[in-house]
């Protein structure tokens, strides 16, 4: 290996005392992306899958920048858009000596490092998910692209394409479980394109600075993702409430469901927001036992429309709150079937059909300590053996705090006892597992905080912010006397959907 190359590539060393101040950091990092970029991918293949290979050179943690550029090479060569699985060599297939290179850098590689190499890395995530593909094994690329999401912002709170290409990946081959990680984080900023500071180089305004929140290293400009539009942002929230609903996380979906309802729109609504809908009406009943009063951000025009369409969910999920009522439910979803099959709902229906019988179960427990489960059966039929067998699988999959006890009398009966005390019962949770709870949700609580902190300072440095306050100042100048603020902004037009969104091209 050339000895000019050597020196190149070890000539940027991220851990030399001068290089912890951050401009001098950005500054050298800069020139050595730019300097790399010249060099020809030839010179990195030199030596290739012998003792001279460059990666037996490098270190991924500590050379990541120069890696990158490694791996792209490597890529490069052997044909970076492959069509047929007979284009790829054995090397960059899964379980070959380069991919499992590569995907040990996605777990490995210094995170500040990435932020100056964005399209690199990118394209990087790009072909593990083209190689997989092809290969016709999609959920190898799972693990190492969200290794990598996770690696460069340990929040995935930027919005990425790669977050819509892996969530796609995951319902492919329903691997709800392995998009958890990703998708129980909080989505705080889109990559809008950053405006300059007043003053130019301050040492907190480099990518390499300790940002306390990723929207302001990850954006429109740093090339970690390509152009996103409203029904990319939409697509990502439908298939993460899908992977919720096929963990049974209902309220998780609820929220996912609501943020495609609240998108701005331009008093039209899309087929995301129609599917959108009629998922979340059935899916409120099973989290939250009815359909709740819509969110006062949504477009009404564009819900009118969304509501007019969805007629048949807004029966039934009228049939579900009437508890005591269970054969109208029944009688609503056999009505209905055709339409749940094609809107790809008929699951969530059936869920919604035994999710009653739990509601009703449950609420039983506001009247009686303990009911003979022939009693119950009465109401909703089926033999005592078979209402038996289903409360069993209730009380183990926790959804009731109740236990089953078989009381001899001159002939044996099963009888149902609840109980109301959260210290007591099969679900019953010590003092201490209760702080754990509680402390968990405050720690998400400050992290979300935080974040709505650091998303008002991003709106308050807006063109749009800042002529709002012009005009606030202007009309307070005017109304001396001490009239209201007038808050709203532009006048009370509202901007078309494209404007809005403009600043995410």
């Amino acid at each position: 290996m050339a000895s000019d190359l050597l020196n190149l590539l070890f000539s940027f060393q991220p851990d030399l005392p001068e290089l912890q101040e951050k401009l001098e950091y950005d500054r050298q990092a800069r020139s050595f992306v730019s300097q790399l970029a010249n060099v020809s991918g030839q010179h990195f293949l030199k030596g290739a899958d012998t003792s001279q290979d460059i990666f037996e050179v490098l270190n991924p943690t500590v050379n990541s920048i120069a890696y990158t550029y490694a791996l792209q090479a490597r890529i490069v060569a052997a044909g970076e858009n492959p069509k047929l699985q007979k284009n790829i060599p054995d090397q960059l297939r899964p379980g070959g000596s380069v991919w499992n290179k590569l995907a040990l850098f996605m777990e490995t590689f210094d995170p500040v490092q990435m932020r100056y190499v964005g399209p690199e890395w990118k394209r990087l995530v790009d072909y593990i998910e083209r190689v997989a593909r092809v290969m016709g094994t999609p959920g190898v690329a799972i693990s190492p692209i969200r290794a990598g999401m996770l690696r460069l912002d340990r929040t995935t709170g930027a919005f990425t394409l790669t977050h819509l290409h892996f969530i796609r990946l995951c319902m492919e081959t329903r691997s709800y479980v392995a998009a958890l990680p990703i998708l129980d984080n909080y989505i705080h900023s889109l990559p809008t394109t950053i405006p300059k500071p007043v003053l130019e180089q301050l040492e907190y305004s480099v990518p390499g600075a300790d940002h306390t929140n990723s929207g302001e290293y990850i954006h429109s400009r740093s090339g970690h993702t390509d152009k996103i539009t409203v029904a990319d942002v939409q697509e990502y929230y439908l298939l993460g409430a899908m992977a919720y609903i096929g963990l049974r996380q209902f309220k998780q979906a609820k929220q996912f469901l609501e943020h495609i309802l609240v998108t701005p729109s331009s008093n039209l609504a899309n087929g995301l927001m129609l599917e959108a809908y009629k998922k979340w009406v059935l899916v409120s009943c099973l989290a939250n036992g009815s359909v709740p009063p819509l969110p006062r951000t949504v477009n009404c025009a564009a819900i009118k429309q969304v509501r007019a369409a969805s007629r048949p969910y807004e029966a039934l999920a009228e049939a579900f709150t009437q508890i005591h009522n269970l054969p109208k439910l029944k009688s609503q979803a056999n009505a209905g079937k055709d339409t749940w099959a094609e809107d790809g709902n008929t699951g969530l229906v059936n869920e919604l059909r035994d999710h009653q019988y739990r509601v009703y179960i449950s609420r039983l427990s506001r009247t009686y300590s303990a009911i003979p489960v022939s009693n119950i059966s009465n109401f909703i039929g089926g033999s005592v053996d078979e209402l038996t067998h289903y409360l069993e699988m209730l009380t183990d999959e926790g959804h009731l705090n109740a236990r089953l006890e078989r009381i001899s009398k001159p002939e044996e009966i099963v009888v149902l006892r609840f109980f109301l005390d959260p210290t007591q019962g099969p679900l019953a949770k010590t003092e201490k597992q209760q702080q754990q709870a509680l402390l968990g949700q405050t720690e998400r609580t400050n992290i979300l905080a935080e974040q709505v902190k650091s998303a008002d300072y991003r709106l308050s440095l807006t063109k749009e912010y800042v002529e709002h306050v012009k005009r606030q100042s202007k009309k307070a100048a005017a109304n001396a006397a001490g009239d209201a603020m007038d808050t709203t902004w532009g006048d009370g037009v509202v901007p078309e959907e494209e404007d809005m969104m403009a600043d995410l091209h």
